[in-house]
């Protein structure tokens, strides 16, 4: 046996075990995602809820103008409906803003208790659970 075949295969040995903590550990960082851990030590997903929340009752606070117009529509009396439903979405519309930069703000503070919302979400983006079901079906 010559002497370097020792070394080699003493080289290959440690090499593969190398490799295998070496995938190990790849495998380790890919299903570990550090900032979702990080999140959750901490317990800051209500808080990024909270900002996101804030940020888009603020710009998407003059959407409550078409949906109290469409609410308050009535074919009968079509001038006043209108102008009722510009005036509830106006002032709405102003709540909403003004709840969303307060939300925005103070993303950090667990005020109102626990992160809760402040107002409800609007009808445009609230989740359907029930599927709507065709006339024919």
């Amino acid at each position: 046996m010559k002497p370097w075949t020792g070394w080699v295969a003493a080289m290959l040995l440690c090499s593969a075990g190398a490799g295998e903590v070496w995938a190990g550990r790849l495998a380790d960082h890919r299903t570990e995602d550090r900032v979702d851990a990080l999140m959750t030590r901490h317990n800051l997903h209500p808080a990024f809820e909270k900002l996101g929340r804030g940020v888009a009752n603020f710009f998407l606070g003059w959407t409550e103008i078409p949906l109290n117009v469409h609410k308050r529509y009535q074919t009968s009396d079509t001038g006043s409906s209108f102008m009722t439903g510009i005036a509830h979405g106006l002032f709405k519309g102003i709540v909403r803003t003004g709840v969303g930069a307060y939300e925005t703000v103070t993303f950090f503070l667990p005020y109102p208790e626990n992160f809760a919302p402040i107002l409800p979400t609007l009808e445009y983006f609230q989740q359907q659970t029930k599927r709507k079901r065709l006339p024919l079906e």
